[in-house]
């Protein structure tokens, strides 16, 4: 089984065909790709790589600080979110972490790495997260740190930012650090309003991640950012390694943040089609989809998925087995929302198995 989705090198080579051949639902990419003018922007800035990038990152952390509304100081850039969340993980003070679960399982394997007693919370059937459950068990097991995913991978939950700020409340109050993934914050329709970013300055001991990856469509170029209070960035970067973000990749990052008709189309275009992809597939009395506000949707099949995913993979499609998510079996699968072209035909692939 792929570990995580994304993986398409893999299937073209089993599958002896070109990546161009294999339409990609595994990976929760923007489905209109990058902005446009990146191409020719990066490929004009290629003397560029003749030179080390800024060791500060000035002018990438200042481009960052005005698109979410806060101070260069309290950002650190990385080699994509997942650099960030080890470093994360190995500046907090903890020798214990609560995640809940079903999650993206990179969390519990870093924490592991950097020392820590992994203890999973479980959110029940439906995958809705119980902020006062949280605050109960986090009180009663006194854990050091609380890692989430907001919205949720692979379940599409959003937790309210009313919610949070009380979870963050309480998380202070017992010396509990909270670390929170906002990777796909940017396509929800409420974007900004939905996002903790605005609560740092409030909240020492809170860490918001987030990448360039999956809304501006750059999971190649490696590129993402911490958000925290200065004092913990400090500490975080004590512990990064030097020049981690390529000379392309702190270019390129500032081109797209200036482009805001990119930003609303993305957030326009996953909407219809997501609620379409889910209209469609709500036909099919053999899978059940559950609630999503990101750019992906979680299902429960009858069958064993392995079934699903040959059958689809014979129509050149791939899509995230979920078998290997902790909380999850066998039964789950996990679809990304693409153009409407495609998931049309992901669509037709999957009533062809009835």
């Amino acid at each position: 089984m792929i570990e995580h989705g994304g993986n398409i090198y893999r299937v073209a080579k089993i599958l002896n065909k070109d990546l161009s051949c294999i339409l990609d639902f595994s990976a929760n990419i923007n489905p209109l790709g990058f902005p446009q003018g990146l191409r020719e922007y990066l490929s004009s800035c290629i003397d560029a790589i003749i030179h080390y990038p800024d060791s500060e990152y000035n002018e990438l952390r200042n481009a960052i600080a005005g698109y979410i509304g806060a101070r260069a100081e309290n950002i650190l850039v990385g080699n994509g979110a997942i650099d960030i969340i080890s470093l994360c993980t190995q500046t907090v003070e903890a020798d214990s972490v609560l995640i809940p679960i079903p999650t993206f399982s990179e969390y519990a394997r870093i924490a592991r790495i950097n020392g820590l007693k992994v203890e999973y919370f479980h959110t029940g059937e439906e995958f809705i997260l119980n902020v006062e459950d949280i605050v109960k068990e986090i009180k009663q097991n006194r854990y050091g740190m609380l890692i989430l995913c907001n919205p949720n991978n692979p379940t599409g939950r959003l937790i309210d930012v009313n919610s949070l700020r009380c979870l963050l409340d309480e998380a202070l109050k017992l010396s509990v650090f909270v670390m929170i993934d906002e990777a796909f914050i940017e396509f929800i329709e409420d974007y900004p309003e939905s996002s903790v970013v605005r609560f740092i300055n409030f909240y020492p001991n809170l860490c918001v991640v987030r990448c360039f990856t999956k809304f501006f469509g750059l999971p190649g170029l490696r590129l993402g950012y911490g958000v925290a209070s200065m004092d913990f960035i400090n500490k975080m970067k004590e512990r990064a390694l030097p020049w981690s973000v390529n000379v392309l990749a702190d270019l390129g990052g500032r081109y797209v943040l200036k482009d805001q008709v990119f930003m609303e189309k993305t957030r326009e275009v996953v909407s219809l089609e997501r609620t379409f992809l889910m209209r469609k597939l709500s036909n099919l009395k053999w899978i059940f989809l559950y609630p999503s506000q990101a750019n992906f949707v979680l299902g429960k099949s009858n069958t064993d998925v392995s079934i699903l995913e040959k059958h689809l993979l014979e129509h050149g499609i791939l899509i995230r087995n979920c078998g290997n998510f902790d909380g999850l079996d066998k039964h789950y699968i996990r679809l990304a929302v693409r153009d409407h072209r495609s998931n049309l035909k992901l669509i037709e692939a999957l009533k062809s198995l009835q």
